[in-house]
């Protein structure tokens, strides 16, 4: 990677804050989902995107159990069931890669990130 992007990279990722460093990374699972999706061959590229999306969708999870989360409890509801199905679909996947179920994890990521970045 050209270090000048590098270095722009950083400090782009580095001013975002909230809602919009929140669409960042969910935009960063659906684009890893992506690239493996584009080589199914490499199981190491899958295995990272589902790790990613994991830990992602986990800390949405203890978010949304913490007391100082001020959503309403009908998206609260609604985005812990995305984050049930984002965990079953990763172990499904996991267990027998199937190309379906990962653009179902992409769309989720995607649609997730747009809502948080105001993006369609």
């Amino acid at each position: 990677m050209h270090k000048g992007y590098a270095a722009y990279g950083k400090t782009h990722k580095s001013s975002l804050k909230g809602r919009a460093l929140e669409g960042e990374a969910f935009m960063k699972a659906a684009n890893m989902l992506i690239n493996a999706q584009s080589l199914p061959e490499n199981k190491r590229m899958l295995g990272e995107a589902l790790q990613y999306t994991q830990k992602l969708w986990t800390i949405v999870q203890a978010d949304l159990k913490s007391s100082a989360n001020t959503l309403d409890d009908a998206m609260k509801s609604n985005l812990l069931s995305l984050s049930l199905y984002v965990d079953r679909t990763c172990y499904e996947i996991i267990k027998k890669p199937h190309q379906p179920r990962l653009q179902g994890l992409i769309d989720v990521n995607k649609n997730v990130a747009a809502g948080l970045l105001n993006r369609d």
